[in-house]
């Protein structure tokens, strides 16, 4: 990982206008162009190789037939049914059989869990292989479709790119040319930081200056006074999205079962900056307003009625100033590279959510090793808007990793 090298793009959001046209431009041509696919036939076999006993798994051991039936898994868990599974799988009254139940009871040692979130791994990679199958040209490329959606998020269709875990995905695309690398700089947390920044919310700033643990960690410390356990950070994470989205007391004390949901909520709302921005979002709503802007004035539309709008008008101009960071951080490379001669060495290869990929020469990693090629991204894509506290930016090589499928209850999902 590298960070805090001098370098760094100043974004200035008086004077430095996101070119959505651009990034759009770009990301077109860079489809036309395609993304390579390694030879994913033996890899195929093996995923659904793979699939198919875990199914068998299931079925000789805990007679479960069909692994995707909800009845029959909820069916298997009630006739075993204990306190374990009463507190990981009924909710408000409800029962449930979802990934967070399900990693609950394989983190408290539930082999069925296990087996059963096995299951739905390889079948995940399934699909997601499947995908790009299904849309390889005879070039052994894919050119999905580009689209932008209401936030001017990149969208990309045939194949749904967004829809291939992103393990996966890491796992097959190639370079272009061979011999060449491809080099990954991952924006951490922006959305949630953007979010402290356009509402300059100061106690959370605090927190971050005062604690060098990652974000989730430094405010869960904040509101417990310990450190957290890996299912309570996850928990505060769905716990934070969700107040951005509105959620109400009730709600985050469902997600929080392993942690004290209420002074979580307490917490967020008696902050008094996210107290207001959700004020500002409710008037919005009775109003029946459509149109807000991004931190940089850029106009995102809700294109949404009913109860749902105060949750979409909160959310979007949050979405919609990460697309406008993309679009200045693809436009900045772009001449970074012209400026420093660098156009015929470095290239962006396509993004993904906060993610941009770039295809390294061969030549020019011979000459300068690939710490050096990271070392001269991070000099151009470490950025800072106005007075913010610079984004964290992780420049490393992408290379195929490996893919668990047994044991995938402990493995963490990227995008989640």
């Amino acid at each position: 990982m590298y960070g805090g090298l001098s370098g760094m793009y100043q974004i200035d959001s008086k004077y430095d206008q996101p070119d959505i046209k651009y990034m759009y431009q770009q990301a077109v041509d860079n489809m036309e162009a395609g993304i390579a696919i390694r030879d994913i036939n033996n890899l195929y076999k093996k995923l659904y190789g793979s699939k198919q006993s875990a199914a068998k798994n299931l079925h000789s051991m805990y007679g479960i037939e069909n692994p995707n039936s909800y009845k029959q898994i909820l069916a298997y868990l009630e006739s075993m049914l204990n306190d374990d599974i009463v507190d990981a799988c009924c909710r408000e009254g409800k029962w449930t059989t979802d990934k967070q139940a399900m990693r609950e009871l394989a983190l408290k040692g539930y082999q069925e869990a296990i087996d059963i979130l096995t299951y739905r791994k390889a079948e995940a990679f399934v699909k997601g292989i499947n995908l790009i199958k299904d849309n390889m040209y005879v070039d052994g490329m894919v050119h999905p479709q580009v689209s932008l959606g209401k936030t001017n998020r990149l969208n990309y269709t045939n194949p749904a790119l967004m829809n291939i875990p992103k393990k996966l995905l890491w796992h097959i695309i190639a370079p272009r040319k061979t011999g060449n690398i491809l080099l990954s700089a991952d924006i951490k947390n922006q959305e949630p930081w953007i979010m402290i920044n356009v509402l300059d919310i100061k106690v959370l700033k605090v927190i971050l200056e005062e604690n060098p643990m990652g974000l989730y960690e430094a405010v869960f410390y904040h509101i417990f006074d310990r450190e957290c356990t890996p299912i309570e950070r996850d928990e505060l994470k769905i716990a934070w999205n969700a107040m951005t989205y509105g959620a109400t007391m009730y709600g985050i004390n469902a997600i929080c079962r392993h942690c004290d949901g209420e002074k979580i909520y307490k917490f967020f709302n008696s902050i008094p900056e996210f107290k207001k921005y959700r004020g500002l979002a409710f008037g919005r709503a009775k109003k029946k307003t459509q149109e807000v802007k991004t931190y940089f004035g850029t106009t995102v539309r809700a294109n949404e009625f009913g109860p749902k709008l105060v949750r979409v008008l909160m959310d979007i101009p949050i979405q919609g100033t990460g697309a406008d960071l993309l679009a200045l951080l693809v436009k900045h490379a772009n001449d970074e590279f012209e400026d420093r001669a660098l156009e015929d060495k470095i290239s962006l290869y396509f993004t993904r959510h906060d993610e941009l990929i770039f295809e390294a020469e061969k030549e020019y990693i011979d000459e300068v090793g690939v710490d050096g090629a990271c070392e001269v991204l991070n000099e151009i894509l470490e950025h800072r808007v106005d007075d913010w506290e610079p984004f964290q930016v992780k420049i490393s090589e992408l290379k195929p990793a490996e893919l668990f499928i047994d044991g995938a209850a402990y493995e963490e999902d990227e995008d989640d």
